[in-house]
C-alpha cells in the first residue's frame, strides 16, 4: 500500500494514494458564510469549484499554518484538504498495518488504521469517513448555490 503522508501539528497523518487525486500549494480560499461545519470555503482548481475541508477544525486542533492542499474524492466530490505540509509518499507493507485501537477510533471514525513505518507511527486518515452524507449534501448545495448564478 502507498500512502501520501501529511502532517497537522507535527503528528504525522497518512491517505491511501488511491483516494488521493493531487496535492496543490496553498490557494486563496473565497470564505462562503453559509458554508456547513468544517468547510473553510472554496477555491477554483482547473475549471471547477471545490469546497476547502479544514482537517484542523474536524480534529479540534484550533488555527494552523497550511502549505498544502490534499485534493480527495470523497462520495463522488471532490474535496480539497488543509494541510500543514505535504510530506511525501511511502510504501507500507500489509503487515504493518493495524486497526486502530477501539479506544481511539470511537471518537475519531475516520481514523480506522496505523501504520507502522520506518519506526514512526501514521495514524492512516479514511477519507470515506471523513465527512457524513449529511455534511456532503450541505456541501453540494453550497456549491450549487455559489455557482448556479455564475
Amino acid at each position: 500500500m502507498q500512502l501520501l503522508t501529511f502532517t497537522l501539528t507535527g503528528m504525522d497523518y497518512g491517505i491511501s494514494l488511491e483516494n488521493v487525486e493531487s496535492i496543490e500549494s496553498k490557494m486563496n480560499v473565497v470564505v462562503v458564510p453559509t458554508s456547513p461545519a468544517n468547510i473553510r470555503g472554496i477555491i477554483r482548481l482547473h475549471g471547477e469549484i471545490l469546497p476547502v475541508f479544514s482537517l484542523a477544525s474536524r480534529f479540534g486542533l484550533g488555527n494552523i499554518a497550511v502549505d498544502n492542499l490534499v485534493v480527495v474524492n470523497v462520495g463522488g466530490m471532490k474535496l480539497a484538504l488543509e494541510v500543514e505540509k505535504v510530506k511525501e509518499i511511502v510504501d507500507v507493507e500489509d503487515s504493518r498495518v493495524l486497526p486502530m485501537p477501539t479506544l481511539m477510533s470511537g471518537q475519531q471514525c475516520c481514523f480506522n488504521d496505523v501504520a507502522s513505518c520506518q519506526k514512526e507511527l501514521i495514524v492512516m486518515l479514511d477519507v470515506r469517513s471523513l465527512v457524513s452524507q449529511e455534511e456532503q449534501a450541505a456541501i453540494r448545495k453550497m456549491i450549487s448555490d455559489n455557482t448556479s448564478d455564475k
